[in-house]
């Protein structure tokens, strides 16, 4: 059941968590496109073979339903109630016409109202056990914090999905903090914070474009890293940030840098809100994460950075001692494929230091128009199972691509091949031990994006490829609900394993 949205508050007590969204019936079976084909033209008659009406040129309507055969004229029309005619000329010797239905827009409340559930191999819900328990452990005290890595494609830059997920989680769980930044991000207008930057920062990333004059792989989770130029004799390098405290992203008791500096003794000062300054002495060469708890709230933040040859940074951590963190890595234009290629054991080495609960891999989309289904399934398996050896335990859910439309006689229609993307990340994710959620069937399934462009307002951008922020909150709140679907089955079903403590067996 779908209840209304809530104001989470502390609980004390384990308890089913509430879904998001409202509660609305299902959206019926008028929201799938009518795609069949309606009228085919062999040899002087025209062949309908599905219901609709037939509009002659003498303003006859014939009412066909199933298959009949009518005398063909020099025009005819095929429409379908709601639905806009589409009109062919008779004397081609054959011709093939499809009904322009209008696109409905997608209904946010339809969409809700359905779970459509993750797939595990096996139909094994016991996968995501280890993660479950950690939430668990979050509500009763017992465990201080645990967090999600959300990696992903273009689809999540910007912290798109990531940040609903991380809010709704966040409510419940606690916590507060944007989790894992890049030091020199791809895109500005971070929502928790404005930022600048001192010194030649360079940002290099190992999917896409890579710059050929770096010959090592190490890149870390986020497949990226900024380089830090030396401080010599100079103004260290900075980074000041500008955090904006009515969101809970905006607020933070702990910051992490995960970091490599090429020689020793190097020093992190850090200046809180123009008063407060610390500076971390005698940091080691090589990889390291540097840690800092400011004493006061934090509103504005400079990082300066004084490594004597330069150095690299991974990614900065805002993040609360206690609570959930859901990191967004986003690498735009990625496949997904790069993991096993980056340096095995800084990439281990920054996992291990992170140590997430669970991990969503959200891919596919970049792979549509160019990639063979087989390639990448047995590709992405290989990427699986490196994942899932460096992180040894924790849970990975594949998210699948979502819908996305190329243009066909003047129709936006599913990209060719999408559905065997679809089907080939899921059985690399069956085949790995993986949990899959389809955000293509989710949607609607075959033609659902023009629907979610025409929605209103758009949930949708014009490319027919990416969601707008609000369609974007949509799917994660979906995404959400079976996820807490499957938390909510855990709990129950420990409630039947677990007796209360005073009750006892019979003799």
């Amino acid at each position: 059941t779908v209840r209304e949205d809530p104001e989470f508050k502390p609980e004390t007590e384990i308890f089913p968590i509430p879904l998001a969204g409202s509660e609305s019936p299902p959206g019926d079976d008028s929201t799938t496109r009518f795609e069949k084909e309606i009228l085919q033209r062999e040899n002087g008659h025209s062949t309908v073979t599905d219901s609709a009406t037939i509009t002659m040129t003498d303003s006859v309507n014939i009412t066909v339903t199933d298959s009949a055969t009518i005398a063909g004229t020099d025009t005819w029309s095929a429409t379908k109630p709601g639905s806009a005619a589409v009109t062919t000329a008779g004397n081609l010797p054959e011709a093939t016409v499809k009904a322009s239905t209008p696109v409905l827009p997608a209904n946010r409340d339809s969409l809700l109202g359905i779970i459509f559930p993750i797939t595990f191999p096996g139909d094994d819900t016991g996968i995501l056990d280890p993660f479950f328990s950690k939430l668990e452990d979050l509500q009763k005290g017992i465990l201080h914090s645990t967090r999600i890595l959300h990696i992903g494609d273009s689809q999540i830059e910007n912290d798109r999905m990531t940040a609903l997920i991380r809010f709704r989680l966040q409510r419940h769980f606690g916590g507060t903090g944007t989790g894992l930044v890049p030091a020199v991000p791809i895109y500005d207008g971070h929502l928790a914070y404005e930022k600048e930057e001192r010194g030649d920062w360079l940002r290099h990333t190992f999917f896409g474009k890579r710059d050929t004059s770096i010959t090592h792989r190490s890149y870390g989770v986020m497949g990226a890293f900024a380089s830090v130029p030396g401080s010599g004799h100079g103004e260290w390098p900075m980074l000041h940030y500008r955090f904006n405290t009515s969101r809970r992203t905006g607020r933070f008791d702990r910051i992490r840098i995960f970091m490599h500096s090429f020689k020793s003794d190097a020093r992190v000062a850090f200046q809180v809100n123009d008063t407060i300054s610390d500076t971390l002495v005698h940091i080691s060469e090589g990889f390291g994460v540097t840690e800092y708890a400011p004493a006061a709230p934090v509103k504005d933040l400079k990082i300066s950075m004084g490594l004597p040859e330069g150095g690299r940074v991974y990614g900065i951590s805002f993040e609360s001692e206690r609570g959930i963190q859901v990191d967004n890595i986003a690498m735009r234009g990625s496949a997904g494929l790069t993991f096993s290629r980056m340096d095995r054991p800084q990439l281990a080495e920054m996992l291990g230091e992170l140590s997430p609960g669970l991990i969503l891999f959200q891919f596919g989309g970049n792979v549509v128009p160019y990639l063979d289904p087989g390639y990448y399934r047995n590709a992405l398996r290989k990427e699986l199972d490196f994942i899932r050896e460096i992180s040894p335990g924790v849970p990975v859910i594949l998210i699948g691509p979502a819908d996305m439309s190329t243009k066909e006689r003047g129709m936006y229609v599913s990209f060719p091949g999408l559905e065997h993307i679809r089907n080939a990340l899921k059985e690399a994710a069956m085949e790995s031990g993986c949990g899959f959620w389809d955000l293509y069937q989710a949607m609607g399934g075959r033609n659902s994006m023009p629907g979610f462009v025409e929605a209103e307002p758009p949930l949708a951008t014009s490319d027919y490829v990416h969601f707008t922020p609000l369609g974007a909150n949509l799917v994660a709140e979906m995404f959400y609900n079976s996820l807490l679907l499957e938390y909510n089955r855990f709990l129950e079903q420990r409630t039947i394993e677990t007796p209360y403590p005073n009750e006892q067996s019979d003799p």
